[in-house]
């Protein structure tokens, strides 16, 4: 796996639903200001969330490039803004 890249505070401005794995789990894609991340095939923890859980909301994610250059999420969390 190459280096994890961590963003801190920055707007979900897009959330599209993809096609499910061919396990038949869940896959979203996630658009930023900065660019696009793509959930991992058959990661469980997708399930915990739908296309609007993360829409216009501030987030901290972290994330890993693909051998092509795909931007891969490793984990996202919504910020609690007071």
């Amino acid at each position: 796996m190459s280096a994890i890249i961590s963003i801190k505070n920055i707007k979900i401005t897009g959330v599209q639903k993809l096609n499910n794995s061919d396990n038949g789990n869940p896959k979203y894609k996630f658009h930023t200001k900065n660019g696009v991340v793509t959930t991992p095939s058959d990661a469980m923890w997708v399930y915990a969330f739908s296309t609007d859980t993360f829409i216009n909301k501030i987030v901290d994610i972290s994330y890993h490039l693909t051998k092509s250059g795909k931007a891969i999420l490793n984990s996202i969390k919504e910020v609690k803004n007071d």
